[in-house]
């Protein structure tokens, strides 16, 4: 939280405020600082597209004796989701599922540093039992050293067993199966990577 600069017993010159009520007739605003004190602000910003509105948080400055609105205070959490949706490039006879429903197999890379993938795929070739085999490989420009991961296939066999899938340094997406069955289809979405840095 920023404190108005009163109370560290500096000059008046830097507030912070919640927009309570903006007249733009008028060209004022009606403000309140952390304290709970109204403030009485200029709604003129210089060189900015910014509109003004009730709820807002701004930091606000003194100039000649009137407060104008000087930053707006973003307190929205940072977006970490990262870039774009890539397709992912299939192997092993392994191809989109091809429903709407489903997203086509793609990945992104994160701003907090992972590798997020997701989509489902269907009718590619399993592994023999204890053996890893690639399934698709990440987009070209992705980073390439990773921690592993897992995924859940369908029609798991019984007993119940798993499809774990992981990526390997080079980027590949790879499966691994408990038992000796050919899963209906996989879905990505759970496969998630944290990049080595």
């Amino acid at each position: 939280m920023i404190r108005s600069a009163a109370t560290y017993g500096l000059a008046w010159s830097l507030k912070q405020v919640t927009l309570r009520e903006v007249d733009r007739a008028k060209k004022l605003a009606l403000g309140v600082d952390t304290e709970g004190q109204y403030v009485e602000v200029r709604l003129s910003i210089r060189r900015s597209d910014i509109v003004p509105k009730v709820g807002q948080i701004w930091l606000i400055d003194r100039d000649f004796g009137e407060w104008s609105l000087n930053a707006l205070v973003d307190t929205a959490p940072p977006d970490l989701t990262g870039g774009e949706w890539a397709p992912l490039k299939l192997l092993n006879n392994w191809v989109p599922s091809g429903s709407a429903d489903d997203p086509a197999p793609s990945a992104r890379v994160t701003k907090n540093g992972w590798v997020e993938l997701s989509g489902v795929m269907y009718s590619g070739s399993v592994p023999a039992l204890g053996q890893v085999l690639g399934i698709g490989s990440l987009p070209e420009g992705f980073p390439a050293v990773y921690r592993g991961n897992a995924v859940l296939a369908s029609q798991l066999p019984n007993p119940a067993g798993y499809v774990r899938g992981g990526l390997t340094s080079d980027g590949v997406v790879t499966i691994q199966v408990s038992a000796a069955y050919t899963p209906a289809w996989i879905d990505l979405t759970s496969l998630r990577s944290r990049i080595k840095g």
